[in-house]
C-alpha cells in the first residue's frame, strides 16, 4: 500500500482566526516515496537461484510532491522525481536507491525547504518550494536534540502585559498592539501608526484629527490643511470659503462671488464679483498684464476710436439692411407674436442649462488639473483652469504626501458667470473637493520591505502554527499513553488486592 503524507500549510491566520479551506484551494503539501521503477532489470540465469550467474537488478523510489485539499481531498502533483539514474549505480551516488525514510520528513519553513532523509543513509534530498525543484545533501543530525530537556515552551505570537496591553510580536519584534488607553498601534515604537480616538497619527505625529469643532485636520499644526463648515484652509489660512450670506470667497484677502445671482433696479439680473481687503473692505480688482474681454471683444481703458469707427460703419450698413427687411418683419409679425411666448420661455431655459452644461465641464476641467499627489515635496499645490463653450473657471488646489503609502488633496473651482438656473433647478458655480490616495501591495522603492523579508516572516509565521500543530498533536498522543497506563495500572491494582490470588501472578506492593 502507498503512503501519501501531508504537510500543513497553514492552520490559521495570524491576525484574523482559524480559517477554513475552500473547495478549489489547497492547504497542504502532500508526498508520496512508495512508487518504483527498474532502472536495470536482473540478469540471473535462474532467478530463484542467483548462484548460477548473472546480475542482480536495480529499483529506484520516486519521490512526488502534490499540492493538496484537505477538504475535497483534490490534488495537483509540482514534481516528479527518480532517484536513481543508470549512471549512480556503481558510484559514490548508489545511495539513491535506498527509500525516504517516512520518518525522518521534515518542513524548514524558514528556508522554504522540505527535507527527506533516505533510510539508514547520511543523505537528503532538498525539495525547494519557491523554485520546484529536487537537490540532493548531506544529512547532519541536530546535536541537541528535544529529548535532552524535560518541557520545552513555544515562543507564543500574541503577547499580554501586566498594564492591559496586548501585541502581536515576531522574533521579538512589535507588529501589531493595542494599547491600555484603547488606541491601536501597528508597527514598533520607533517606526508605527496609531490609530486613536481622534484620528491617525504617524511616529507620533498627527497625520489626520478630528477637532473637538467638528472640523477635520490634515497635517500637524503650522503645515496642514483645515476641513471646516466654512470651507477650505491650509496652514489656518482660507482657501475657499462659502459665508452664511451666500458671499464665495477665494482667498485670504478674497476675490468674491455670490452662489446666486442678484437682480439690478431695472430687473437686469447679474452675477456679482467682486473683492474685499482684510478690512472688509472693497478694493479694486486688477487684471494684471491680461486682457478682459466681454463676448469675444477687449475691453480698453478711455475707449478705442478705431473701434467707434467700425461700429458706425456697422451702424450705417444695418440700417439700410433694416429698411430692406422691413417688409419681412412686417409679414412674419404674427407668426412671431404667436411664438413669442413659447420661444422666450424655451430660450431661457434652454440657454441656461446650456451655460450651466459649459460652466460644469468647465468646473470640472480645472478640478483635473489639480495636483492629486506631491511626488517630490511634502506639499504641492496648483492652479488649474478650464474652459468650455465660452465658460471660463479657475481652480487652486493642494496635494500633501504624507508618507510613501498616503497622499491627500483637497481644492475647489468656480466658474465664472455664476450659477444658472432652469425650471425648478440649479446648477451651482462653485465645487469642494478633497480625496485620498492610499498605495497598497509593494512599493518600487529602496526604503521598503523587500520581498526576501517578506517572505521569511510568512515562513516564521508557517514554521510557528506548524510547531505549534506538532505540539498538539505530540499532547494528544502523551495524553492517550497515559490514559491506557492508567486503565493496565487499575486491573493490576485489582488483581493485588483480591482475595482469591492466583499462585501464577506475582504481586509487588508498590511503595
Amino acid at each position: 500500500m502507498k503512503r501519501f503524507l501531508a504537510l500543513s500549510l497553514i492552520g490559521s491566520s495570524l491576525l484574523f482566526g482559524s480559517t477554513s479551506i475552500k473547495a478549489d484551494e489547497y492547504d497542504s503539501w502532500a508526498i508520496k516515496i512508495n512508487e518504483t521503477t527498474w532502472v536495470r532489470q536482473p540478469t540471473y540465469v535462474d532467478p530463484t537461484d542467483p548462484s548460477q550467474g548473472g546480475e542482480p537488478g536495480y529499483e529506484s523510489y520516486f519521490i512526488e510532491i502534490y499540492e493538496y485539499n484537505s477538504l475535497t481531498g483534490a490534488e495537483n502533483r509540482l514534481i516528479r522525481h527518480q532517484q536513481l539514474q543508470d549512471s549512480d549505480i556503481g558510484t559514490s551516488d548508489q545511495w539513491k536507491m535506498y527509500q525516504v525514510d517516512s520518518g525522518e520528513i521534515s518542513l524548514d519553513s524558514i528556508e522554504g525547504k522540505i527535507n527527506l532523509k533516505v533510510t539508514g543513509q547520511d543523505k537528503q534530498y532538498i525539495y525547494d518550494i519557491k523554485n520546484n525543484t529536487i537537490s540532493t545533501s548531506d544529512y547532519v543530525a541536530p546535536t541537541n536534540p528535544t529529548s535532552n530537556y524535560q518541557e520545552i515552551l513555544k515562543i507564543p505570537t500574541v503577547l499580554g502585559k501586566s498594564d492591559g496591553t496586548k501585541s502581536i510580536e515576531l522574533g521579538g519584534s512589535k507588529i501589531v498592539a493595542q494599547q491600555s488607553d484603547g488606541s491601536v498601534q501597528l508597527g514598533a515604537d520607533t517606526n508605527d501608526i496609531d490609530v486613536v480616538a481622534d484620528g491617525l497619527n504617524i511616529d507620533g505625529a498627527a497625520v489626520i484629527t478630528k477637532n473637538t469643532d467638528g472640523s477635520i485636520q490634515i497635517g500637524a499644526d503650522g503645515n496642514d490643511i483645515d476641513i471646516t463648515a466654512e470651507g477650505l484652509n491650509v496652514d489656518g489660512n482660507p482657501l475657499i470659503t462659502k459665508k452664511d450670506n451666500g458671499e464665495i470667497h477665494i482667498g485670504k484677502n478674497s476675490l468674491i462671488t455670490k452662489s446666486e445671482e442678484e437682480t439690478l433696479s431695472d430687473g437686469t439680473k447679474v452675477q456679482p464679483l467682486y473683492a474685499k481687503d482684510a478690512d472688509g473692505n472693497k478694493i479694486p480688482i486688477n487684471i494684471d498684464g491680461s486682457k478682459l474681454l466681454i463676448d469675444g471683444v477687449e475691453v480698453t481703458a478711455g475707449g478705442d476710436s478705431a473701434q467707434v469707427t467700425t461700429n458706425k460703419n456697422n451702424i450705417s450698413t444695418n440700417t439700410s439692411n433694416i429698411s430692406t427687411n422691413t417688409s419681412n418683419i412686417s409679414t412674419n409679425t404674427s407668426n412671431i407674436s404667436t411664438n413669442t411666448s413659447n420661444i422666450s420661455t424655451n430660450a431661457s431655459n434652454i440657454k441656461n442649462i446650456g451655460e450651466g452644461v459649459a460652466g460644469s465641464t468647465a468646473l470640472t476641467a480645472a478640478l483635473t488639473a489639480l495636483p492629486q499627489t506631491s511626488k517630490e515635496s511634502k506639499l504641492s499645490c496648483g492652479v488649474g483652469t478650464g474652459a468650455y463653450s465660452s465658460r471660463y473657471a479657475v481652480g487652486f488646489g493642494c496635494a500633501s504626501k504624507v508618507n510613501e503609502r498616503i497622499d491627500v488633496n483637497a481644492g475647489g473651482s468656480y466658474v465664472f458667470g455664476g450659477s444658472k438656473s432652469y425650471g425648478s433647478g440649479t446648477l451651482d458655480s462653485g465645487i469642494v473637493k478633497a480625496g485620498f490616495v492610499f498605495k497598497f501591495r509593494e512599493l518600487k522603492k529602496p526604503t521598503q520591505i523587500s520581498i526576501k523579508d517578506k517572505k521569511i516572516m510568512e515562513t516564521k509565521i508557517e514554521s510557528l502554527e506548524n510547531k505549534n500543530t506538532i505540539m498538539l498533536s505530540k499532547n494528544q498522543k502523551l495524553e492517550n499513553k497515559l490514559s491506557t497506563l492508567m486503565a493496565r495500572l487499575e486491573k493490576v491494582e485489582k488483581i493485588a488486592l483480591s482475595k482469591d490470588k492466583s499462585k501464577d501472578i506475582v504481586v509487588y506492593k508498590l511503595k
